[in-house]
This record gives C-alpha cells, sequence and structure tokens, in this order.
C-alpha cells in the first residue's frame, strides 16, 4: 500500500534501499547485468532516477509502492515519456504492475487510467492500435 507520507515530495530525496531499510551488504559478484542494474538503481534517490531507471525498476516489481508517485507525475507530463526501448515503455510497464498492487491502491489506479483515457489517441499513435487495445484491456479488466 502506497503511504501518503511516501508520495510526498521530501521522500523522493531517499533511496529505495533507504525507505525499505534494507541495510544488507551488495553481493561482489551479479549473475547478470539485469540485476546489477537494478542493485544499483535501488541505491539512487529517487528524485535522481531516470525514465529508465524508473522503467526497469517497475517492470523488475522493485519499489513499486515508492515509485508510483513519481512515476505518475511523469506520465502526466508525458504519457508517452521513454526509457531505452521505446517511447511509451514507462506507461506499458505500469501497464504491468500486478492486480494486487491497484487493489490496494485506487487513488493511484484512478490516476493512472485518467493519463491513459486523456492521452489515448496519442498512445495510439504511439503504440499502435493492438499493443494500446491491450493496454486498454489490461485496465478495463482491472490487470
Amino acid at each position: 500500500v502506497v503511504h501518503k507520507l511516501i508520495m510526498e515530495p521530501k521522500f523522493y530525496k531517499k533511496s529505495i534501499k533507504q525507505l525499505e531499510k534494507d541495510y544488507s551488504t551488495d553481493p561482489s559478484e551479479f549473475p547478470t547485468g539485469l540485476v546489477e542494474n537494478c542493485y544499483k538503481y535501488r541505491k539512487i534517490p529517487i528524485e535522481d532516477l531516470n525514465i529508465e531507471q524508473l522503467r526497469l525498476l517497475i517492470s523488475q516489481k522493485i519499489g513499486i509502492e515508492y515509485l508510483i508517485g513519481i512515476v505518475l507525475k511523469t506520465l502526466e507530463r508525458n504519457a508517452i515519456a521513454e526509457g531505452n526501448l521505446y517511447e511509451g515503455d514507462l506507461l506499458i510497464a505500469v501497464s504491468k504492475i500486478p492486480s494486487e498492487f491497484w487493489k490496494e491502491n485506487k487513488k493511484e489506479f484512478g490516476i493512472f487510467k485518467r493519463i491513459v483515457t486523456r492521452n489515448s489517441e496519442l498512445i495510439k499513435n504511439e503504440l499502435g492500435e493492438k499493443e494500446f487495445n491491450e493496454l486498454l484491456n489490461r485496465l478495463e479488466n482491472g490487470f
């Protein structure tokens, strides 16, 4: 559940690692570059994460409850914000957040749904009809 306090900008100065109070040491070796990047990005203050870092963490289901506020603000400014993959990749990552999260965070789900509705033509033009319809289907069926 997203805590109201975490939506406040002062919490964006902290990293996911700090917010989770995770004081474990990082392994000296990482099995993959993806795992290594996730470890690195968890140490960056939330306000300093770029779109690609946000996309990657969200897609790996890391710190969603801490990132959702800043991610939704990013999407409100630009619904098709682009990480390293393609225009709209952040939106698609958010659309694939598990339904359990959305069920516990109805306010954030409403914001996300409004972003998609308000920008439907832009999203459809950039992502294509098929991807847009899949996104709408996830939204309408509560993911």
